[in-house]
């Protein structure tokens, strides 16, 4: 009688079976967590928020704002006073299909109450106006990822019990960006929003 191998068999199909799952939780894990609310509910794309700062006594929410007697750009400011909510804006992931705010993904952020005079309202970064110091300002573009926009692209990261914006493009493999966490400069009594090695502003989301 003839003696059936049947490790010869299963093997196969045991190795398909954990090829599969290993690559299956790969993928899992290269999906980054998503950007909580307030309330718990993860940050959508197209969706109107307020960006406030974590803690009471910290100042209120964000808006724009003039310095060193120049209108074009405008930066973007935190208003000082706390029951201030600031303009509300919007989040749009580099990746159009993706509607989920997440963790350390490139993301253009855009004011959405309000409208410029010849600019648009989406963040980008500016070494003019201070050349000592990259300050965030309106005038960038919307998607369009890559060498070209490469000032337009921000990142929302945790930090403590909250989160921190950065600015760190990942829109293009051949560039070399610097990167930096957003914290306030004060100029011309203005609370203004730059790049730097400094503390974080520290900030919370908040849906309309």
């Amino acid at each position: 009688m003839e003696v059936i191998n049947v490790t010869r068999f299963v093997l196969p199909f045991l190795l398909v079976a954990l090829i599969s799952t290993t690559f299956f939780l790969v993928k899992a894990q290269d999906v980054a967590e998503p950007v909580l609310d307030v309330s718990g509910n993860a940050v959508q794309k197209g969706v109107n928020y307020y960006i406030l700062p974590a803690g009471r006594g910290n100042g209120g929410g964000l808006q724009v704002g003039s310095i060193r007697n120049r209108t074009n750009p405008l930066v973007v400011t935190q208003n000082a006073a706390e029951s201030v909510m600031g303009v509300n804006l919007q989040f749009s992931p580099v990746d159009p299909k993706e509607n989920t705010v997440r963790i350390s993904t490139d993301l253009n952020v855009k004011f959405t109450s309000m409208a410029i005079t010849d600019s648009s309202t989406v963040w980008t970064i500016n070494t003019e106006l201070i050349p000592e110091r990259i300050l965030v300002t309106v005038g960038g573009v919307e998607g369009n990822p890559g060498r070209e926009t490469l000032g337009n692209w921000f990142k929302i990261d945790k930090y403590e019990d909250a989160y921190k914006l950065v600015y760190c493009p990942g829109v293009c493999n051949i560039c070399r960006p610097f990167c930096g966490e957003i914290g306030i400069l004060v100029e011309d009594g203005k609370r203004v929003l730059f790049v730097g090695r400094d503390q974080p502003l520290k900030v919370t989301f908040h849906k309309l």
